[in-house]
């Protein structure tokens, strides 16, 4: 826990400074990040060993972390990425091969993917972040979102749902 959280800092003080790609410490790295470059987001991160973590960036308060000590485990196969985490946006990992995942949201609007290595994220709008447990447990229905992912080639590979209940 205490080398990801200096992980953390490491991240957030290298992207306020403009260069967070490169960070690294003690085997973890960055992957893709929600709402790059404010004080709340997401940030997926994976180290050498195969454990996986999102971090929960809030602003003034501390970094909140979900790990994952054998990975997210998630099949990417058939659809060529697998959804993580979602809500406020949707965070998770691809297939090796793919080359570009883009949303299209309820109104329309194409959204194309941050892909960081095996990672991926997206700020699309899937309804409000959950803050309580009664949210986190109450019954919800993602909206209809679409998901293109694309292989060598800008191959469409997968195009359906982003969410699958």
């Amino acid at each position: 826990m205490a080398e990801l959280t200096a992980f953390a800092e490491l991240y957030r003080a290298a992207e306020t400074a403009g260069s967070p790609e490169a960070v690294s410490h003690a085997g973890w790295h960055a992957g893709a990040r929600l709402r790059a470059g404010s004080a709340d987001g997401r940030l997926l991160a994976y180290k050498d060993s195969g454990v996986e973590a999102e971090c929960v960036f809030r602003e003034g308060e501390r970094t909140l972390f979900h790990i994952m000590s054998t990975g997210y485990g998630r099949d990417t196969t058939e659809r060529g990425f697998a959804v993580w985490s979602e809500r406020p946006g949707a965070l998770g990992a691809i297939a090796p091969g793919v080359t570009r995942l883009e949303v299209t949201d309820a109104e329309g609007a194409v959204i194309r993917a941050d892909i960081v290595a095996h990672t991926f994220a997206v700020d699309v709008d899937l309804g409000p972040e959950p803050r309580t447990v009664d949210e986190v447990f109450a019954p919800w229905e993602p909206p209809e979102v679409t998901v293109r992912v694309y292989g060598e080639g800008d191959t469409l590979r997968y195009e359906g749902p982003l969410l699958t209940r």
